[in-house]
């Protein structure tokens, strides 16, 4: 593997392994009984947050009273968040915005989900989850995030009695995911790569789950490929932000079944503006799918992993060596 972006591609790839060895562990459970009775305010920044976000929902939806804090925000919302049982969520452990908010928050319990457990933010936690994602060389975050959504959206169904994301589930997706990886339907995202990289704008829109997994991949977009790319509610999209849409631009739906109907709605309207039309996850008449299938208990990390190399193949269109963004560093100090 050798060219723009080999490392990125290298660490998309190893993602499945990643899964597998992650559904071997407790750490679900270990999540699960950590936040199930408490308040919760999870905690990041750029990648993270996104995470934190999706968790928060999952939470939210078993019963658990959760919300995502932007680690840079702390200082303004402290008067309702001091005290409570804090998760904070960094890849590196050493995101300066991250300590800082959990300095300000003082948390009742501080939960710390990193890819090192000998960072500094594992130091100052009650409990330490180590994500095993392994080492990360290229600037996006890819290992790492998918090993947090697995772990958190695990560990809420374990909060909420279900047993359809377990071990099993998660190998299924593993499996699903590399071989996809491996065959031609990734090609089907380089082809469309290929034209969204002579578009000026992307827009990704999701429901549910998928709001959350838009603004990730609009992130993907804009560090991997230079492309000015903006994630939205897809309801809250066609209240006023669809004026956007023209034939300078692509539009990307984030679809499962729940979200179907929400989602399908601004991908129709977009037909009559020429934009590029695309989803990832479930299928829509006429628009272009892309991305792998797999089962829903688990079908955010194929959301996640088709968004990630389609911001790739962008990079690669445009010339850019998306290992290394311009301006960027691996974490934030």
């Amino acid at each position: 593997m050798s060219g723009l972006g080999a490392q990125l591609e290298s660490e998309i790839r190893e993602q499945p392994a990643v899964w597998r060895a992650l559904a071997a562990t407790s750490h679900a459970r270990t999540f699960s009984n950590a936040v199930s009775e408490r308040d919760v305010v999870l905690v990041g920044s750029g990648s993270s947050l996104f995470v934190a976000m999706l968790a928060a929902l999952a939470l939210r939806r078993r019963g658990v009273r959760a919300a995502a804090l932007a680690a840079t925000e702390a200082a303004f919302e402290r008067g309702a968040s001091r005290g409570q049982t804090v998760v904070a969520l960094s890849q590196s452990g050493r995101s300066a915005d991250v300590l800082r908010a959990v300095e300000l928050l003082q948390p009742q319990r501080l939960i710390a989900l990193t890819n090192d457990a000998r960072a500094p933010l594992a130091a100052k936690a009650d409990t330490v989850i180590d994500v095993g994602a392994g080492p990360e060389r290229a600037v996006p975050a890819t290992k790492s995030v998918t090993a947090m959504v697995a772990l958190t959206l695990w560990g809420a169904a374990l909060v909420g009695g279900r047993t359809d994301r377990s071990a099993a589930t998660l190998c299924d997706t593993a499996d699903a995911v590399e071989a996809w990886l491996e065959d031609e339907g990734a090609n089907e995202v380089t082809a469309a790569a290929e034209r969204i990289s002579l578009r000026r704008s992307v827009a990704m829109v999701g429901a549910g789950y998928g709001v959350p997994i838009a603004l990730e991949l609009a992130l993907k977009l804009k560090e991997a490929a230079y492309v000015h790319a903006e994630g939205f509610a897809a309801g809250e999209f066609r209240h006023g932000s669809s004026a956007i849409l023209d034939a300078s631009t692509a539009l990307v739906g984030i679809v499962d079944d729940a979200s179907r109907t929400i989602v399908r709605r601004p991908l129709d309207e977009a037909e009559r503006t020429e934009s590029l039309r695309f989803t990832i996850g479930e299928p829509i008449e006429a628009v272009q799918r892309l991305g792998p299938r797999t089962g829903e208990p688990f079908n955010t990390l194929a959301w996640l992993v088709a968004g990630q190399w389609l911001a790739l193949q962008v990079g690669r269109a445009r010339g850019i060596d998306s290992d290394a963004p311009r301006g960027l560093t691996k974490f934030v100090v």
